[in-house]
């Protein structure tokens, strides 16, 4: 997705957060279509046996499951090498405040992005040089902000999961392992339209300025999602039709529940965006 990586000309902050773990298309093992006995369905349980059958059931199983965690770890690392990861807090337990914390090496310094409903910033302890002492820059509703806006919307795994089950067209890729879990491979390939319209908690303004940023993939999507046996989304994996698979991006959870509380930047710490390009430089 160009939000989650954005476009180097506007703003090489963006690998940061635009790097999303992509471990090709599994990100763990690629055992796919292998194994079948996962443990993903334990006696008589419905939403489990959701998972071994219809996923338009699984998907709506794991959002609520994933409403109910409200937060966990989030950790993102590019599908191409020569771009830096993040890992860092994900809190969506209020769609109106979805909120992203991610830490990443970006050009040699250790850079954070932060946001929180439709604000976004960029700091850190590391950007206090170039920004006179302050640590963090608010970014304007510009291209780069409304990137940003958007992997912040996207990284709220309610919204995808249940746009998924609603309106995309699915299927069950099969069984696979991610970082030593087994997991139920869905794959969902739906309108970009579709991903924004349930961005419900955005205003109308931001949210054409979301989908266009998402466009730049394209106007159709397809994300694939790893399910383990709790219905937890272990990771999803999203791409547009205009790169296709190669260009995709991953983003892992872990930690469900344990994330710590994202809160927005001091005003009295905040320096001026016109610096943003010697903090990049």
């Amino acid at each position: 997705m160009r939000a989650l990586r954005l476009a180097s000309a506007v703003a090489t902050a963006a690998v940061l957060l635009g790097a999303v773990t992509a471990c090709g298309s599994s990100g763990g093992s690629g055992t796919e279509g292998g194994d079948t006995k996962s443990g993903d369905t334990k006696g008589g349980d419905p939403l489990a046996a959701a998972l071994a059958g219809d996923p338009k059931a699984a998907l709506a199983a794991s959002a609520v499951v994933m409403q109910k965690a409200g937060n966990g770890k989030v950790t993102m690392v590019p599908s191409n090498p020569d771009n830096p990861g993040g890992t860092g807090d994900a809190d969506w337990k209020d769609p109106a405040r979805t909120a992203v914390d991610l830490a990443g090496d970006m050009g040699g310094k250790n850079l954070r992005i932060r946001v929180i409903g439709t604000d976004a910033y960029l700091g850190g302890d590391e950007a206090a040089p170039a920004l006179g002492g302050k640590h963090w820059v608010k970014l304007s509703s510009d291209e780069t902000g409304d990137s940003f806006r958007a992997a912040g919307q996207m990284m709220n795994p309610v919204v995808l999961l249940t746009v998924a089950a609603q309106s995309g067209k699915l299927s069950k890729v099969g069984q696979e392992t991610v970082d030593g879990v087994q997991t139920t491979h869905l794959r969902a390939e739906q309108d970009t339209a579709a991903v924004v319209a349930g961005m419900s908690s955005l205003p109308a303004d931001r949210r054409q300025a979301v989908q266009k940023a998402l466009e730049e993939d394209g106007k159709t999507l397809t994300i694939d999602f790893w399910l383990n046996g709790k219905q937890e989304l272990v990771q999803y994996q999203e791409y547009g039709e205009k790169n296709g698979s190669k260009d995709a991006v991953t983003v892992k959870y872990a930690n469900l529940g344990k994330a710590a509380a994202i809160a927005a930047p001091a005003a009295a710490d905040l320096g001026n965006e016109a610096d943003l390009l010697k903090l990049l430089g």
